[in-house]
């Protein structure tokens, strides 16, 4: 072999090309599109909700199943207005705003006695030794509530369709409100609203989770609570019930547990005394890159008009054995990052100002209605309608928002006729807002524009839907003014 002699200029030339095309190689690399994590979105609440083809949303009463990096969320097709079963849905999404329409899981065609019935609250966990997801759901026949039984369902994929495998009772004892609960060590359970909905059963499953295994411990006896959702939080159980007041609102109570199987701890309000008017559905963990969070998701039922009901999410707080949770009209969500907050109306200026009112109970002061206590209430001396309550901001600020939380015990079926109205002097007032139209139950959160020291709540009249004439004493159970 002979050895060649390299011209210094070409060699110049050759090592001039090849840097060149390696910065152009470079340039181009660093031109191409990167991968961006998901962004946080922004959920309205008690709003009518679309899919990403506009098409209403449909999805009540369900449960959220998180598989890979897709959430699929099944619930109750309501679109037709009716108790009666239409279909279980099923929605995908992967930042838990946008989802899309996958499947009818579930329809009155997939089995005989679904032709004719009724398929509440339908939650899916899935099985890793079977591959399966399964349905559990609360079954009824057409006309009535007298069966009180379970429904299961299962499914190779988790959009479904799913194959029907029958209902009843779980260990011979009636069941309505129910969920599903996967714990961490793979064990499943169903929780059951029984007897009436007077006591919360708990049950643990077969391992192909399609059967009761054995009943454990009874978790509430006699407490009359439905709507259960539950989460676990390191060692620490949470469970959320509401009252049994049909399709009216009520105050939502929660318990704790280190076990299972209990003991659980007595009963403690949570949110408001209608739940912000809302029914707990379940609850939903958002676990990410750098945080883990967890969204109550509720139903704000419309008995009138079923295909409107719509729903509310709320950060959930839990910490030791405390749950916690106020209201926001939005709340943002990064399913990446796992983080969840509400977003703010503004600050809230109300709270511990100086509030006074037209007349007030004995130990029902003004000053109850703006305490930051949910549990507490200003009450009138009398039937007088219409009545007033005031606070003093102690400067002109601007209000944006007004969220008040009215008379609220055991779904009790009134609604509150009133005006917003503000001042500067404390003279000469001013119609903010009219919601002498108003018929929500329970809570309403009422967005305005107005400068303001003095903001005062006008109770014209309240509408007791099945029970006419107004015997109400006007009252309010807090008032959150919100503003800059």
């Amino acid at each position: 072999m002979t050895a060649q002699t390299l011209n210094p200029q070409s060699a110049a030339r050759k090592w001039i090309i090849w840097m060149a095309a390696c910065l152009l190689i470079l340039s181009l690399g660093m031109l191409q599109p990167k991968p961006t994590a998901a962004a946080a979105q922004t959920i309205a609440n008690g709003t009518p909700w679309k899919d990403v083809n506009n098409a209403t949303f449909q999805a009540h009463a369900g449960s959220i199943l998180k598989v890979g990096s897709t959430y699929y969320w099944y619930g109750e097709d309501k679109i037709h207005n009716s108790a009666n079963f239409k279909a279980v849905t099923v929605y995908s999404s992967t930042d838990l705003k946008s989802w899309k329409w996958r499947s009818y899981a579930l329809t009155t065609s997939s089995a005989a006695e679904l032709a004719s019935s009724k398929i509440e609250r339908p939650k899916v966990i899935y099985n890793e030794s079977t591959g399966k997801y399964v349905m559990w759901a609360h079954y009824e026949n057409g006309s009535d509530y007298s069966l009180a039984r379970v429904a299961v369902a299962t499914s190779s994929t988790p959009a479904g369709p799913f194959t029907y495998q029958g209902s009843f009772q779980p260990n011979g004892k009636a069941s309505r409100d129910m969920t599903l609960f996967k714990d961490t060590d793979g064990q499943a359970y169903l929780i059951s609203s029984s007897d009436n909905n007077y006591n919360l059963r708990l049950y643990k499953l077969t391992s192909n989770y399609q059967g009761i295994a054995s009943e454990m411990n009874m978790i509430y006896n006699g407490d009359h609570r439905e709507a259960p959702a539950i989460v676990k939080k390191g060692s620490t159980y949470y469970l959320i019930t509401s009252g049994a007041t049909g399709w009216y609102p009520n105050q939502a109570m929660y318990s704790t547990a280190t076990n299972l199987n209990g003991p659980w701890s007595a009963l403690q309000p949570i949110g408001n005394s209608s739940t912000f008017y809302s029914q707990p559905a379940f609850i939903l963990t958002v676990q990410g890159s750098s945080a883990t969070s967890y969204i109550y998701v509720g139903d704000r039922w419309n008995s009138s008009t079923l295909g409107d009901s719509r729903y509310v999410w709320l950060p959930l707080t839990l910490n030791g054995t405390t749950a916690s949770m106020d209201y926001y009209d939005n709340i943002s969500v990064d399913a990446a990052t796992g983080a969840v907050s509400g977003v703010s109306n503004g600050t809230l200026l109300s709270q511990g100002k100086p509030a006074t009112a037209q007349s007030a109970a004995s130990g029902s002061p003004a000053s109850y209605a703006n305490d930051g206590n949910y549990q507490t209430k200003w009450v009138a001396t009398s039937v007088t309608w219409p009545h007033w309550w005031k606070v003093d901001l102690g400067s002109v600020k601007t209000v944006k928002n007004v969220q008040l939380s009215w008379y609220m015990v055991n779904g009790s079926e009134g609604f509150y006729k009133y005006k917003i109205e503000t001042s500067t002097d404390n003279v000469n007032w001013t119609v903010a807002l009219d919601r002498t139209n108003n018929t929500t139950y329970g809570f309403t959160s009422d967005t305005l524009s107005a400068s303001a020291r003095y903001v005062r709540i006008n109770m014209v009249d309240a509408d007791l839907w099945n029970n006419p004439g107004n015997w109400y004493t006007p009252q309010l159970w807090e008032v959150k003014v919100y503003g800059t």
